[in-house]
């Protein structure tokens, strides 16, 4: 149904990687069960995968973040949401939860 209601989840994929880090290794092994009830965002980080490379970019903490808020939080309409993350993706998560306290779920950090 077009209405339903689905926990959002964020992956935040580590240092020389790509969102393919979660979506050819973990979601692939997720059960229907936990695809009907969620929605599974995987990032690619400004100059990883799919994303953009700009040449003019300093890819600070901040450029990061505020790269995550419009393609992917204002993009989807994310208003509250489970994150997991690795690597460098943890450093990522740690500071979107603390710009968005009453949003972030919870946290899930692997390899920080």
């Amino acid at each position: 149904p077009k209405n339903k209601e689905f926990t959002d989840v964020l992956f935040i994929h580590g240092f020389v990687s790509s969102s393919v880090f979660w979506t050819e290794t973990l979601f692939p092994n997720f059960s229907d069960d936990v695809k009907s009830k969620y929605r599974l965002l995987a990032i690619d980080l400004m100059g990883f995968g799919r994303s953009p490379k700009p040449s003019d970019s300093l890819y600070t903490l901040s450029e990061h973040i505020d790269m995550i808020e419009r393609s992917v939080l204002d993009a989807y309409r994310v208003k509250s949401f489970h994150i997991v993350a690795h690597s460098l993706g943890c450093i990522l998560a740690i500071a979107l939860a603390v710009k968005y306290p009453n949003a972030v779920k919870s946290l899930t950090l692997l390899s920080p």
